[in-house]
């Protein structure tokens, strides 16, 4: 397997009894989301945030960064233009399943596991959570979309075929158009998982009002 830096991990403050796995976004890094535990109160929670391999993205003049898997331009069209690296993203699928399989030695049930990612990461987390052989709690997919459709059907296990998923995203999102996310709740629907889809009035970022949706999420499927 492929090194990364290691995960930042925030641990629970009582008795563990879920984990949530939080992927970040291209040229980013694990630092960017570890103050969520502080705005998500989950006392029994452990919270794990990785870091994506350094690689070269394409999009970016060849530049080497942490990205979870290389991409070639914005917008357009995968299916007709190969606009991601499947490898890579299967390799960068690999290190988040064995993260899934590191909370689960700790006593964790999988049922208690869950999958959470921006941009990138978003994308990361859907890929990895429909294709995982054991049954997730929730996947949350936050500005972003879902990466290679026309061979997602093939490629999910059954085990996931109904686990929740909360997709969000922000109505002005310039890097990432919301028509991608429209796009991706559409296909899932249409294939039988339930979804959550929310946006706001807001670039490509997060914000507050999205940070208690994902609360509240967390709150249905995990108590």
């Amino acid at each position: 397997m492929i090194q990364v830096d290691a995960s930042l991990v925030v641990e629970p403050s009582a008795e563990h009894d879920a984990s949530v796995i939080w992927m970040h976004g291209l040229g980013a890094s694990a630092n960017d989301f570890v103050d969520m535990p502080r705005l998500i109160m989950r006392p029994g929670t452990r919270w794990v945030f990785p870091n994506a391999p350094v690689r070269k993205v394409t999009l970016n003049n060849g530049w080497r960064m942490k990205s979870w898997f290389d991409i070639r331009f914005l917008g357009g069209d995968s299916v007709a233009e190969n606009r991601e690296c499947p490898k890579e993203a299967a390799e960068s699928s690999e290190i988040i399943a064995q993260l899934i399989e590191d909370e689960h030695n700790k006593g964790i049930p999988y049922e208690r596991i869950v999958l959470i990612g921006f941009s990138q990461g978003g994308a990361m987390s859907l890929y990895t959570g429909c294709r995982y052989p054991h049954r997730l709690a929730g996947m949350i997919s936050l500005s972003s979309y879902l990466l290679f459709p026309e061979n997602h059907m093939a490629s999910s296990h059954s085990q996931n075929r109904d686990t929740p998923i909360l997709i969000c995203h922000g109505s002005r999102d310039d890097m990432v158009p919301v028509s991608a996310g429209e796009r991706t709740v559409k296909f899932l629907e249409a294939n039988g998982w339930p979804v959550s889809f929310h946006t706001y009035p807001m670039f490509h970022e997060v914000c507050m009002e999205e940070i208690r949706c994902i609360d509240s999420f967390l709150q249905e499927i995990l108590d």
